[in-house]
């Protein structure tokens, strides 16, 4: 009889079943494992009887030579070797003997005019057990060689035979040889477009075939002919110390053809005297478009252009490849930034390196620009009627607006009584607009008040102050006669004061 304890135990039990699965994808014969002949191809020729010495002593050489039987390859065209064959299948039959000494190991290979073999790994030697002859049966024998054409055009042309090491030391033999073929190469034609500078870092042209190889002699980089038969070959460097570019056009079986053009010293370059920027409302409301922007940059950045020859640089003109910029800097928030790079070219396609200005975008600042710190009435006489006084020097107080047009600002005052040691003035601090005429004190008195123009980032509030208008000092005839000073107190709002 179960108890309560160990049938919770059993409920609180789980198991799990592990399945395991082996899944086992189809063996589809392609392309890659069928094995062409490539004796018959255009860009080949084989002499299957007797063979050719490649490299080593050939002094003794060989007494008996072997037949070749068949050479075939994977990934081939027209009974052709391309740049996607990986494996080359050699067949040899008969005896191979040499006159002198014994052989201790022999390779099936593909070699190089300079006796490079193309197989990327040591080839499997046969090993003939110390004697100058190897049979190789009537019927022949094989290898597999695993190659590597990826670079066809440059090891043209290819051998196909075998090598041995005796006492001759090692000596290479060849019964065959692939090479591009003459019409095709002669066929194709590449161009390239515009004038070559040294500050060019693109090369841009036309090619034969859609989809063939182009290269250069500047480095390893490659591209392929799109399909409106034209190529942007990006080096990722300049042209600079070169006199000279050969562009070479190939196809998949190695046959090529070349153009040349030559590469003008000539370059343009870009100097600035910031790469950072600031934009304010008035700025984004100026930007309609990208050249907006650009010009604008240029300006700010102090971007100029020169070229190496010193010649003259004035008919350059600035660009960017970052597009939308004015859109963009509008959709900034305040305090973002965007990286826009700037270069200039001529009408001859000479471009310069870019210079990268950081723009940095702002909502706008309402601040006083400049205040007189000090402003003084000289020396006067004590008055016999109440009599108001200019200053001895203009004031300059000045409003710096650099928000969106429309923007409103007021500007107040207040100001201290004037005091000397040891009396207040019989005076005061007053502002004097017209007939209207108000007493400076603790309490704000408006001054000024207007709102941002657009274009315009300044404003002067003390600008048109004269003898009837701004502050001066109104002087009582119960003054006594001494030295006073007090304060002005300026405030920058933009809400008027309720």
């Amino acid at each position: 009889m179960w108890d309560g304890k160990k049938w919770g135990k059993l409920l609180g039990l789980t198991l799990f079943t592990l399945v395991l699965l082996s899944l086992v994808m189809p063996v589809n014969s392609d392309a890659a494992s069928t094995m062409t002949d490539v004796t018959t191809g255009t860009g080949s020729t084989f002499s299957k009887t007797s063979g050719n010495i490649v490299f080593g002593n050939s002094g003794y050489g060989l007494g008996l030579y072997p037949n070749l039987t068949a050479v075939t390859a994977n990934n081939t065209k027209n009974n052709r070797i391309t740049t996607a064959t990986t494996q080359i299948k050699i067949t040899f039959s008969d005896t191979i003997t040499a006159k002198k000494g014994n052989i201790s190991k022999l390779y099936y290979d593909v070699m190089t005019a300079d006796g490079r073999s193309v197989q990327p790994k040591t080839p499997t030697s046969y090993v003939v057990n110390g004697t100058n002859s190897k049979d190789l049966g009537s019927s022949g024998t094989s290898q597999t060689l695993t190659v590597d054409l990826s670079n066809l055009r440059n090891v043209f042309p290819l051998y196909v035979g075998f090598r041995y090491i005796s006492a001759d030391g090692e000596v290479a033999y060849r019964f065959g040889q692939f090479y591009g073929d003459n019409a095709i190469s002669a066929s194709l034609k590449p161009t390239i477009t515009g004038d070559l500078n040294a500050s060019d870092t693109v090369i841009k042209g036309t090619g034969t075939n859609v989809g063939d190889i182009i290269s250069s002699d500047v480095n390893g980089v490659t591209t392929t002919v799109s399909q409106d038969g034209t190529y942007t070959l990006d080096l990722g460097q300049t042209l600079s110390g070169l006199s000279n570019v050969k562009v070479t056009e190939s196809n998949e079986f190695g046959d090529s053809g070349s153009v040349d053009g030559a590469v003008s010293s000539k370059s343009l370059t870009l100097t600035s005297a910031a790469t950072t920027a600031d934009t304010y409302p008035d700025d984004l409301a100026s930007f309609n478009s990208d050249s907006d922007v650009i010009s604008w940059l240029v300006k700010k950045a102090g971007i100029k252009a020169t070229y190496s020859d010193n010649s003259s640089a004035d008919g350059v003109t600035f660009t960017s490849d970052t597009t939308d910029l004015a859109t963009k800097l509008k959709a900034l928030a305040d305090g973002k930034t965007l990286a826009v790079p700037v270069y200039a070219k001529d009408s001859d396609g000479l471009k310069s390196e870019p210079i990268t200005v950081t723009v940095t975008n702002h909502v706008g600042v309402l601040q006083f620009g400049t205040i007189s710190d000090k402003i003084g009435f000289g020396s006067l006489e004590v008055p016999t009627s109440e009599t108001l006084f200019q200053p001895a020097t203009a004031w300059d107080v000045n409003v710096s607006d650099t928000r969106a047009s429309g923007a409103t600002w007021q500007v107040y005052a207040t100001a201290t009584p004037l005091t000397s040691a040891t009396r207040t003035m019989a005076g005061n601090l007053v502002y004097k607009d017209g007939s209207n005429q108000t007493v400076l004190t603790d309490n704000s008195t408006l001054i000024a008040s207007g709102s941002k123009v657009a274009g315009t980032t300044n404003t002067a509030i003390t600008g048109d102050w004269s003898s009837t208008k701004g502050i001066m000092l109104d002087a009582q005839p119960s003054v006594y006669a001494d030295t006073y000073a007090g304060k002005v107190n300026w405030t920058l709002q933009d809400t008027p004061t309720q």
